[in-house]
């Protein structure tokens, strides 16, 4: 999915320097874990994983991908449909009528007609579809119909799914002007890719700076914010139909209510002063920190930062990314990730 930050063209290039380092197994620790792909691949690799991150979506991922080990068989729902299984509740959800909702009332043209901010983020149909979505899946969560696992799996299906029919540049911060053709393919849930695995993994919606007082961890791979854009902002309508409480601020982009999830790392005067912090209090034998050269902590910082741990070793990889401002001309840039290495005293 388009999102900020997203590592799963870098995988291997991250995987690659935990070979070199000879690091083969252990507890990897995904702080900033966003999307999950980089604690999804560990997984398949059989780290144990530890993964967080503030924004309710994201734990949403991490329950479904991450603590979640096997695919369910979504027996409760056996009065509704026939011998069910994962693909025929999915199967289900897809073939639900559209309804008019939070969604529809709030982020499509025809919904938001008569109020005073016209949004133009879905197409009616889709507005609705997903309306009709994440309702069912709140009803059989709270019926008891679907399990905890089960419900993280179908809502991570629909999650998925949306920013590819969202008219957007990459993030919600703002709908385009000219509607993305996107915007009106079918919403259509897929079968989420999930990872067996015998090895108990947890997951936490937490601020990195105070939960790293709490874990000890073999490598610590650090992925924070870049740059001052907010995720709390320019993922509001993922963050909205994760927590599903339909609560929405009278803006033009329709913002929920956000303050308790500004980060300290999208400030330039206080990013420096968190990631030392961090590095502070982190129990670990490796350190691995992703970060590239937009970033807004001075690259002198973070060698002085990370030096207290130990020797920094530094890897480099040019590659181009999409740009989510670029007003869907998918303009491209280039870019170097910066991958420090750090082999921690001990």
């Amino acid at each position: 999915m388009r999102y900020i930050g997203n590592k799963i063209n870098l995988l291997e290039f991250i995987n690659s320097v935990v070979e070199e380092n000879n690091i083969q197994k252990g507890t990897l620790c995904d702080i900033f874990s966003g999307t999950t792909n980089v604690a999804k691949f560990f997984k398949n690799k059989g780290f144990k994983i530890i993964s967080n991150d503030f924004m309710n979506y994201s734990f949403v991922f991490q329950n479904a991908y991450i603590k979640n080990n096997k695919i369910p068989n979504f027996q409760r729902l056996n009065k509704i449909i026939d011998k069910p299984n994962i693909f025929k509740v999915i199967n289900y959800l897809n073939s639900l009528k559209g309804k008019e909702g939070f969604i529809y009332n709030n982020y499509c043209i025809e919904g938001t007609k008569n109020s005073n901010y016209k949004r133009n983020y879905f197409s009616t149909e889709n507005a609705k579809k997903i309306d009709a979505i994440r309702d069912k899946i709140e009803e059989w969560k709270n019926s008891k119909l679907i399990s905890k696992d089960e419900f993280y799996i179908l809502l991570t299906s629909l999650l998925e799914v949306v920013p590819s029919v969202s008219n957007v540049a990459g993030t919600y911060g703002a709908f385009m002007k000219i509607n993305d053709p996107r915007m009106f393919k079918t919403l259509m849930l897929k079968v989420p890719n999930l990872i067996k695995s015998n090895i108990k993994n947890d997951c936490y919606q937490e601020d990195s700076n105070k939960l790293i007082n709490n874990i000890f961890c073999d490598i610590l791979y650090i992925d924070p914010p870049y740059n001052n854009r907010q995720y709390a902002t320019n993922y509001h309508i993922l963050e909205s139909i994760s927590v599903w409480d339909k609560k929405i601020m009278d803006t033009k982009t329709g913002l929920r209510p956000y303050e308790n999830q500004i980060s300290k790392y999208c400030k330039k005067s206080r990013c420096i002063e968190a990631f030392e912090d961090l590095i502070n209090n982190a129990e670990c034998k490796y350190i691995l920190f992703s970060y590239n050269t937009e970033g807004i902590i001075p690259y002198n910082e973070i060698m002085r930062i990370l030096s207290q741990k130990g020797d920094v070793k530094i890897y480099e990889k040019e590659y181009r990314r999409y740009k989510s401002n670029c007003n869907g001309n998918n303009i491209k840039s280039p870019l170097k990730e910066l991958l420090f290495f750090v082999k921690v005293n001990s």
